[in-house]
């Protein structure tokens, strides 16, 4: 009879390097996965990481609407690496035995299920890999939960059964497309067992990347199930056996992905309520009342560690006035406090023949940009910049970037003329667009920006964040305006969101003629933010004209100048 070593360690890459005795940390999977599940001991604690976890809604600045008494919360638990990400692949057995073993597809049911269950607020980035004799690529790693769905739908069921292909296949576009500080989970399913060794040698090289593999099987096969038992327990994953494939959507659902066993909520020191827990996020609602609130999450991992997240909440009294922020200089309403110069960098790309409302996106935003060199206000002074606009998408140029009126005195003229002029015809050269405007503001010593309006990311192979950084050591401010985008998790948006915040800007999103006209007065407003007794109660900007509606009381408008 064998029982648990007190010494041994979970698998660590040092453990190779230190360890003479040990010459090939694969080699050596095996022999410790038998001498511990023999004991059917548990992943010890040093295998799972630290507990992490946060609440993503409600933020910390979180102004609930008028009559507003319950709030969703949502938010992100993990042992397995950081909270900010999580990077998860379904490795789903396709062989031709799941023809008898499911035959009503109860697999790919669980996997949708339990992709239509993550909080929508979270930033999880999914992945499917098929495997039989073959380890596929089904589906690239994207936040496009869609996509994924119709991947999972449209899997075959013929080959055999090679676990090892299936790990090593997301093992490599993990390493390909995984995100710095993210929990990489695989989701491994199967309904039989598969060449141990072979599994092992993979599992063994998910183990020193910080994969965790989630095993679930169908069907009865104890070989199988050692298998997978083990592959689990080497990464600090966890397994689950079904014999009813009917059951399996359910056990989807159940799996800890990310080494959490539960997520309970609490506002204001009440008793705690279980919040769902799907896929790592964790989701639920808490009733509010008027006054401050104090929203916990409270997580606990399979291995009983214990940790929160707190976020505050005020709900105002719903019988309120509006408050106005304006400033003025010389009598006449002004938008920034400071003295300005921006420049407007406009995206005529071939993508802005994409319509919108009945109108091309170009012909939309060149009617506002009009608009727009009106109402700026006279000492701002302003510049425009354009990519895409000479060369046909065909040729490929990416120096395709033309400064079409610089910075002087009475330009305004200038460049209206200049933007009636433009027709999008080329590529999306952001990240060179930014390099050549940075020479655009050499003689200007006031406030610096960049506005860039644009419906697309970049199409050249440039690094625009690394760019706005530049930007940023000099100076300047980079702002964006995402035009006619999809929703907030859309991956383009993603990608321009990352450069307004790598620059210290806003990225605004419009998808009118009218929510353009505001993202552009934002981009170039002084921001001010409203507390009542140190708390955040409102945010806006001059010139926005949005009512800020607040009960009766005292409070502070700080203008970030």
């Amino acid at each position: 009879m064998c029982t648990r070593s007190q010494n041994l360690a979970p698998l660590d890459p040092m453990l190779v390097r230190h360890n003479p005795e040990v010459h090939d940390v694969r080699h050596s999977l095996p022999l410790i996965l038998s001498i511990l599940l023999c004991g059917g001991a548990l992943a010890p604690e040093s295998a799972r990481g630290e507990l992490q976890v946060q609440i993503q809604s409600p933020t910390p600045d979180h102004v609930p609407a008028d009559g507003e008494m319950i709030v969703d919360v949502e938010g992100v638990a993990s042992t397995i690496g950081g909270v900010r990400y999580i990077d998860m692949i379904f490795v789903l057995d396709t062989s031709g035995s799941l023809r008898q073993t499911d035959p009503q597809g109860y697999r790919s049911q669980g996997a949708i299920g339990l992709v239509r269950g993550l909080s929508p607020r979270s930033d999880t980035k999914i992945g499917v890999v098929s495997f039989s004799g073959r380890g596929e690529l089904v589906q690239p790693m994207t936040a496009d939960r869609d996509k994924v769905v119709q991947a999972l739908e449209n899997l075959p069921k013929s080959g055999s059964t090679d676990l090892a292909a299936g790990i090593q296949t997301a093992i490599r576009e993990l390493d390909a497309n995984g995100r710095p500080d993210s929990s990489r989970v695989i989701m491994l399913f199967t309904d039989g067992k598969s060449n141990r060794m072979k599994a092992y040698d993979a599992t063994a090289e998910a183990q020193m990347k910080g994969i965790a593999i989630q095993s679930l099987m169908l069907g009865s096969d104890e070989a199988g199930a050692k298998i997978l038992e083990a592959i689990a327990w080497a990464t600090a994953g966890g397994f689950k056996r079904v014999s009813d494939p009917a059951k399996l959507p359910e056990a989807f659902l159940n799996l800890r992905t990310t080494g959490v066993d539960s997520v309970t909520l609490s506002v204001n020191g009440s008793d705690p309520v279980p919040a769902q827990l799907t896929g790592g996020t964790f989701s639920g609602q808490l009733p509010l009342v008027t006054g401050d609130n104090q929203i916990v999450a409270v997580a606990t991992s399979l291995n009983g560690q214990t940790q929160e997240s707190v976020v505050n909440v005020a709900v105002r009294d719903a019988s309120c006035a509006v408050l106005e922020v304006a400033a003025t200089n010389s009598g006449r309403p002004v938008l920034s406090l400071n003295d300005k110069s921006v420049e407007i960098i406009v995206d005529a790309s071939r993508s802005m023949w994409g319509r919108m409302h009945g109108q091309p996106k170009m012909a939309v935003a060149k009617d506002i940009l009009h608009d727009v060199s009106y109402w700026y206000p006279d000492d701002l002074e302003l510049a425009l910049r354009a990519y895409g606009n000479t060369s046909p998408s065909e040729s490929n140029n990416c120096a395709d970037s033309t400064l079409l009126v610089p910075f002087g005195p009475h330009n305004r003229d200038y460049i209206r003329q200049a933007i009636a002029r433009l027709r999008p015809t080329g590529q999306t050269p952001i990240a060179y667009s930014l390099h050549q405007a940075a020479a655009d503001f050499e003689s200007l010593d006031s406030e610096r920006a960049l506005v860039l309006v644009t419906d697309g990311i970049e199409s050249c192979g440039g690094d625009p964040v690394a760019a706005a950084r530049t930007l940023r050591e000099r100076g300047i401010i980079v702002h964006l305006v995402g035009f006619g985008l999809g929703n907030s998790a859309d991956e383009d948006t993603a990608s321009l969101r990352a450069v307004a915040n790598a620059s210290g800007g806003r990225y605004v999103t419009a998808g009118s003629a009218e929510e353009l006209k505001k993202a552009l007065a934002m981009t170039v407003a002084t921001s001010f933010t409203v507390y009542y007794q140190g708390s955040v109660v409102a945010n806006g900007s001059l010139g926005s004209n949005e009512p800020i509606v607040l009960p009766a009381g005292d409070y502070k408008v700080v203008l970030e100048s």
